[in-house]
Formats: structure tokens, sequence, C-alpha cells
């Protein structure tokens, strides 16, 4: 099995994490790279944002799961738990020409549930060797990407807009990855999204804080209008302004090759 290429989008809400996974992943397939998006977020903005519909959700399966286990009586059916697994979580592999998507979505399930997340994460990751890409909009922290997605991300890119609260969440993100003995990125930069011009102290923060500075892409008009009008990103023109910059910010930075 090959090992893809793991990227995942974090920051505080609202600075565009999914807008630049749904392009980055376009990016990739531009160049015939087979990608699968992961939407890790409980809102499921992704999936809107590339046109999914209908699809099952993780935590719809891992409900499932868990309902099954708690009726197991025998050895035998608890045994067959993994049969289930992997047929259910086929199930909520949404295919397109391209690319493939994964919706963690929410669970109404009590409990950690833990062998369950566990069983997750390491079937999720067999899925991910098929591709050569993995694009992730994940939610703020970088744990519940750990706990229940992928064991290591390569290349996590925070993404910030142009406030010392969010330049400290990616200061809080960063940290984050150094605790977790798994995560070995490559490298660890920063993204100042939707702004002008990023403040020079801000920047200076990003950098003393030990990420590398992505630079920063601009408030775009045409992302408006494709949001308004609910067209998926990634039919976006490759020459528009926000995919031309991030595939230079992603090509200088050894992402996308």
């Amino acid at each position: 099995m090959n090992a893809p290429l793991i990227i995942a989008f974090i920051g505080k809400g609202g600075v565009g994490k999914t807008v630049l996974s749904a392009l980055t992943g376009k990016l990739f397939m531009e160049l015939g790279r087979k990608v699968l998006f992961i939407d890790a977020d409980p809102a499921m903005g992704l999936a809107a944002s590339i046109g999914a519909e209908n699809f099952k959700t993780i935590g719809r399966a891992r409900e499932e799961i868990i309902k099954r286990a708690r009726i197991a009586s025998t050895i035998e059916e608890k045994e067959r738990l993994g049969e289930v697994l992997d047929y259910v979580l086929l199930e909520t592999l949404y295919e397109r020409p391209g690319y493939s998507l994964i919706v963690m979505g929410q669970t109404d399930t009590l409990g950690c549930y833990c062998p369950v997340n566990g069983l997750l994460r390491r079937t999720i990751g067999a899925l991910a060797s098929n591709y050569d890409a993995v694009i992730i909009d994940a939610e703020a922290g970088i744990e519940q990407v750990n706990r229940q997605v992928v064991e290591s991300v390569q290349y996590p890119v925070i993404v910030t807009d142009n406030s010392l609260r969010g330049v400290k969440t990616a200061l809080m993100i960063n940290g984050r990855i150094g605790d977790i003995p798994s995560m070995k990125p490559v490298q660890t930069g920063v993204i100042f999204n939707r702004v002008e011009s990023p403040d020079p102290d801000l920047v200076g923060t990003v950098t003393a804080g030990g990420m590398l500075d992505y630079e920063h892409i601009g408030p775009d008009p045409d992302i408006r209008e494709f949001d308004l009008r609910g067209t998926p990103l990634i039919d976006m023109p490759p020459d528009a302004s926000v995919p031309r910059k991030l595939r230079k910010i992603l090509s200088a930075n050894g992402i996308l090759k």
C-alpha cells in the first residue's frame, strides 16, 4: 500500500479552512492525482463546498456499529463486528470521478467507545492508502484528527485571519501538534487568509512560534459568488486568484508537486 500525502487545514472558525481544503484537492486533481477529501468538521461544510449530496457519515456508521456491539451476545457475534465495520464504512465512502469523500459528521451516541474510534481510524487509514493525497478540513484542534481520522499529518496548514486571536489559536494548535508523539509533520505553516496585508507583528509571532509563514491570500469576490450560488468550488477556473495563489504557496513549500 502506498503512503498518501496527508494535508490538514486547521484554525479557528470562520477563517476559510473549508475553501482552502476544497481548492487544494482541486489542484491535486488537476495534476491527475487521486484525492480523498475528509470532512472532519461537524458542520460538514467541505461536503457542501464540493457539491456532495446524499452521503452517509462516519458518525452514523459509528452509531450503527455501537448498537450492534451492544446486542452482540456470543463470542462469534462479537468477532464478526470487524466484518460489519468494513461493510458499514465502505457505505460512507462517497465516490466521484477524480475524488472520494468521507464525512465525519456528528454522533448522538453517548460515551467514549475508544475501541470503536481506534477501529475507525485504522480503517480510514487503510482506505487512505488507495489515494495520492488526503485533504482534511479539520476543527480548531488537532486532537480530533489524531483520535478519529488518521494517526499523522505530514503537512498541517494552520489558517488564520489578521487577528491576534487567530494567531494565538495557531500557536495553541502548533503546541498540541508537538505534544502528540505520532504527529511528526514535515513542516507546519500558516496561511493568512482573506487578508490584504498581514500585520508584521502577527507574522513575527507566527515565525517566532516555530511555524513557517506561508504568506497570505487576499479576499476574493469569486469565492463569495460561488458560495452565493452554491456552485462547487472544485469547478472554479484554475486561473482564478485564490487557486492561483494557493498553487504558488503549496508549490513553493514542497506540498504540491
